[in-house]
């Protein structure tokens, strides 16, 4: 009887600890989590890991749980003769003891059992996992993380961002000669759809600022005469500390140079914003991007779709570089220059047919993969 009572006791005590940790994992504070991993505390670096595996983690729990109860109610069964009073003891004590109790603590003190007991949490997910069976299936959970968890952990790394991270790169550029027409102007901005428009001197490296569409009720002033001022950054900056700057000097765009000082990119203050609060929709946002299949091999596209959505979604494997993000970007840059409607070009295995431009980009092509 005195095993029965020693191996009733020890179960119990794993049950109760399995109920708190269960109970942990439900309430534990999960912004102050997110903070911990930043810093770098051991049990959230532990619990980070464990996290992806929420589901196999808890179903864990849960057999090891089952498990320790039929070990205790078999032993409370061999301590009392009348299987009734053990049932009535199994029922209430166990309940009292091991959930009832365990999960009002847990409850209050969640995230500090998490943080000092993660090492059992680990060692129950060892012992056990093995047996349970694994779905790759995201939980309900991670599928319907929230918008306000997305924005913290957002908001958490953009102290990390570099400027570079962030910018639309140099292929990518909307600009005209500082020389231009007025009319050749408002073309531009008539098909590019922009704003905003880049403003140059002899090339791209020589940017001498920007102009706005609302300029162009000026009276029909020459462009030299509209242009704005605009500032330059180094693609090393922090994204967080040009953020601040733009907001602090009411200025809206930035020219990045790159090391040698030349032209990178240049980044919008909505593209900062972007960072933190993801994709900020507008009118050229909501215009239909072209995407479609036309047989194994061949695709029609729009030029502004991103190279690595393209990738992802039908496996394309076209090179991704710094120096682009889109299908147009990525056809300017190996072409070192916008070809013209009906242009034939072949980079590697891609064949690419250019059926519609503008003044100053590609709008969309058709692509067929053919044998290196």
């Amino acid at each position: 009887m005195n095993t029965a009572i020693i191996i009733t006791s020890v179960s119990v005590i794993i049950l109760a600890f399995i109920s708190a940790l269960e109970s942990a994992l439900n309430s534990f504070n999960r912004l102050r989590y997110e903070v911990d991993k930043k810093q770098g505390k051991r049990y959230a670096i532990v619990m980070e890991e464990l996290l992806e595996r929420e589901d196999e983690l808890k179903a864990s729990l849960r057999l090891a749980y089952d498990l320790f109860l039929v070990i205790a109610v078999v032993s409370l069964a061999s301590i009392f003769s009348a299987l009734f009073i053990s049932i009535l003891v199994a029922f209430f004590g166990l309940l009292i003891l091991t959930k009832l109790l365990p999960m009002a603590v847990a409850s209050f003190n969640g995230h500090s059992i998490l943080e000092n007991l993660y090492f059992l949490i680990k060692a129950f997910f060892v012992v056990f996992s093995p047996f349970v069976k694994r779905d790759n299936t995201p939980s309900i959970q991670e599928r319907e993380v929230s918008g306000e968890m997305v924005i913290f952990q957002n908001a958490l790394n953009f102290s990390e961002v570099k400027v570079r991270e962030c910018m639309i790169p140099r292929t990518e550029i909307c600009a005209i000669h500082e020389d231009a027409s007025i009319e050749t102007l408002l073309a531009q901005f008539a098909e590019s759809k922009y704003s905003r428009i880049i403003v140059y001197r002899e090339n791209l490296d020589r940017i001498t600022g920007y102009v706005h569409s609302k300029d162009l009720f000026s009276g029909g002033k020459p462009i030299r005469d509209i242009i704005r001022d605009i500032d330059f950054v180094p693609e090393e900056m922090d994204a967080q500390t040009l953020l601040a700057n733009l907001i602090k000097n009411k200025r809206s765009i930035a020219v990045v140079n790159d090391q040698y000082g030349g032209t990178a990119g240049i980044v919008t203050l909505e593209d900062l914003i972007e960072e933190i609060f993801g994709e900020i929709s507008d009118e050229l946002d909501k215009e239909d991007l072209i995407e479609k299949r036309v047989s194994e091999n061949e695709f029609i596209f729009s030029a502004r779709l991103e190279i690595k959505y393209l990738n992802k979604t039908y496996d394309l494997d076209i090179p991704e570089n710094d120096d682009y993000e889109t299908l147009g970007g990525f056809i300017t840059w190996f072409n070192e220059n916008i070809p013209v409607e009906g242009e034939q070009l072949k980079y590697e295995k891609f064949e690419f047919s250019i059926l519609k431009t503008t003044i100053n980009r590609v709008e969309s092509v058709s692509l067929r993969i053919v044998g290196e």
